[in-house]
């Protein structure tokens, strides 16, 4: 699996997990544990995003014109 894929995936699990997470938290019910899995999953799936997106577009093979048309 391609790792652009992966860090989209875990970005969308991320947010629903923070997402149940604060609404378990603000309602009577263990929500920390959620909230605090849920932002590391969001955070790694955009570090992992972001790297992937830097690293396609600094290499030599990379034409920036293309992005632009």
């Amino acid at each position: 699996m391609p790792a652009p894929r992966i860090g989209s995936i875990l970005t969308i699990i991320g947010a629903l997990l923070t997402t149940a997470g604060a609404a378990l938290y603000v309602l009577p019910g263990p929500g920390l544990p959620l909230l605090a899995l849920g932002l590391v999953m969001l955070t790694a799936g955009l570090v992992m995003l972001t790297a992937t997106r830097r690293e396609r577009t600094s290499s030599p093979h990379h034409d920036r014109n293309r992005d632009f048309t």
